[in-house]
């Protein structure tokens, strides 16, 4: 994730629990933490009637809180209700739950009981912003919820993810609509929310792309007869895209046929929701390069001492190895390093790579290359050094003291704040921070068990932390 003149390491400790907090009104929901745990919540006693979706009838409804961070990334929530019954999220667009605040197109219905939210594709993120989900379902017991910021890799033509014969597991769910493509491009009256894919033909002849296990959660402004993808098939070069052809589908299965195509032909393919539909799904092409590997996710975190790149695994087929590039514009790549991968290799495996001189702005990519020297690419990350000053460290699981490390190349003043999930400040303190590593122990055992935030704010900077006081 990205994070604007900070890294940030925390000691993630969460245990898989149902919290105490009841969420049973607007003014006490219950925090989830934005970084990728799938907890178990306890539905409230309280009961309302549907505010979006079509399912009629007063059932329970639970009251939840999300914080956007400090850049304002995408938010994405997966999502089971109990047995499998309808749900529904009704989105505000502050703590304040009125007609007001609710954002009618950035609430969601499932109809199944599970599915991914995330704020529809015009949906403007304010940074460290408190945001409250109203969740209703069918029945009482738990529901399972997962949090984490996010930025979908595949937004674009230019960071395109590289598919091949295997199947890719993704979806649009946070995705903003492109321009890359138009709309007669995709049999689309609007474009929504646009995940973009590109493969290499491996010899000369036909060939497709294959979608499989499609599934689709809506926003309010359809029911079930509206879920549905629609999808376009695309050659040529980014900014310079030709139509081959282009799909609406409603079905889980499908395969869509890019015509008799030259070796090497590279084939881009957009996937968008009708109306805005979230769609999970599976996807990979018929007559492509085999990848060499295949990602489950390429990352980069700033450190003082350099960019640190992540990427891990899914399977590696024939990978001889990864040459990493590194670009200033995003467009002209060169190889920094190589490091050797994995011959048939079929679990998750972690890599990680230092750039210890990286320029103040870089993008990445992976070169992923077989033993026969065929190459496949990932996305493009983009990593900005701007104002990259700070190293925080702090346990986010707190008795009765919160220690936090603070190292920074300059004196400057720091403001530290708490607030609870409702957004009251319970604590604040203003400390000098001295080049080199600082020490602030914060007490913390008036605090009532819970989850708060920690706001930190600099000179140029503002960030929010979630931690649980046990």
């Amino acid at each position: 994730m990205k994070r604007i003149g900070l890294f940030v390491s925390l000691i993630l400790i969460v245990p898989v629990l149902s919290f105490s907090q009841t969420g049973a009104s607007c003014a006490s929901p219950i925090p989830i933490p934005m970084d990728g745990v799938l907890r178990n919540y306890t539905i409230s006693s309280s009961t309302g009637a549907n505010m979006v979706c079509t399912s009629s009838g007063t059932t329970p409804i639970t009251y939840f809180s999300i914080v956007a961070n400090s850049s304002a990334e995408e938010m994405i929530l997966k999502i089971t209700g109990p047995n499998n019954q309808p749900v529904e999220m009704a989105f505000y667009d502050g703590i304040a739950c009125t007609n007001g605040n609710l954002e009618s197109a950035s609430s969601i219905c499932f109809y199944d009981g599970k599915g991914i939210w995330a704020p529809s594709g015009n949906f403007v993120i304010t940074p460290n912003k408190t945001y409250i989900i109203r969740i209703k379902t069918a029945t009482t017991g738990t529901i399972q919820i997962s949090g984490q910021h996010y930025t979908p890799p595949n937004n674009s033509c230019l960071t395109a993810t590289t598919i091949g014969t295997q199947l890719l597991f993704d979806n649009n769910a946070a995705h903003r609509p492109t321009t890359d493509v138009s709309t007669s491009g995709m049999c689309a009256l609007d474009i929504d929310n646009t995940a973009i894919y590109v493969y290499t033909v491996e010899v000369t002849g036909p060939t497709s792309v294959s979608i499989e296990n499609m599934s689709f959660d809506n926003n309010h402004q359809s029911d079930l007869l509206n879920l549905g993808f629609q999808m376009g098939i695309f050659t040529g070069s980014c900014g310079s895209l030709t139509t081959r052809t282009c799909y609406v589908g409603v079905a889980s299965d499908a395969q869509v046929s890019a015509g008799v195509l030259p070796a090497g032909t590279k084939v881009y393919v957009a996937i968008d929701g009708i109306l805005g539909s979230n769609c999970d799904y599976a996807i990979r092409a018929i007559n492509a390069v085999i990848l060499a590997a295949e990602l489950k996710y390429f990352t980069a975190w700033k450190q003082a001492e350099g960019n640190i790149l992540k990427w891990t695994s899914l399977k590696e087929y024939d990978n001889a190895f990864f040459e990493i590039e590194r670009s200033v514009d995003g467009l002209n790549f060169e190889t920094i390093d190589r490091i050797a991968g994995q011959v048939r290799y079929n679990s998750e495996k972690d890599y990680q790579y230092i750039d210890l001189s990286p320029p103040s702005k870089s993008f990445y990519r992976l070169k992923m290359i077989t033993s026969g020297g065929k190459a496949s690419y990932s996305n493009i990350i983009k990593v900005d050094r701007t104002n990259a000053n700070f190293k925080v460290r702090f346990g986010n699981i707190v008795n009765d003291q919160l220690s936090l490390r603070v190292n920074d190349v300059k004196e400057q003043r720091m403001s530290i704040k708490i607030i609870d999930p409702s957004g009251r400040e319970v604590y604040q303190q203003n400390s000098k921070i001295n080049p080199g590593e600082n020490l602030i122990n914060i007490k913390a055992n008036n605090l009532s068990n819970g989850f708060y935030y920690l706001i930190l704010s600099g000179n140029g900077y503002k960030e929010a932390f979630p931690f649980f006081k046990s």
